[in-house]
């Protein structure tokens, strides 16, 4: 077990550094020194909770990216300008922001949708 003591500001420390803020911004962010983020930096227990949050930090950002591209899409259907093309790729980018996740998303059945669309139906 280690010693290491969490404060409020070496909270805020490691949240600034997670968010990419410099070490110099994220010292002023935290009301610390910049030396003493250099030295949190250098304990295992804080470096591995700026990890930790860094990662969350990306999953939320693709999360919310993903989010707007959805609403896009769900816009673009309602007013049936849609194309094929534009579908393919919004499917596209959303498989790539998810690096592998499984979405539950049935391509056919939205194709089918936006092909009968197009034909009046």
């Amino acid at each position: 077990m280690t010693d290491f003591q969490w404060t409020k500001n070496k909270e805020l420390a490691a949240f600034a550094l997670a968010e990419g803020q410099t070490r110099k911004e994220a010292a002023v962010t935290a009301s610390i020194s910049e030396s003493t983020i250099y030295r949190l930096l250098t304990n295992p227990e804080f470096s591995a909770e700026v990890d930790r949050l860094s990662l969350m930090i990306d999953i939320a950002s693709k999360a919310e990216r993903l989010r707007l591209a959805r609403r896009v899409v769900r816009q673009k259907l309602d007013q049936e300008v849609l194309s094929d093309k534009d579908l393919l790729d919004w499917l596209k980018f959303a498989r790539e922001e998810t690096e592998g996740i499984r979405l539950d998303i049935d391509i056919a059945a939205i194709l089918q949708n936006v092909a009968s669309m197009a034909s009046g139906e």
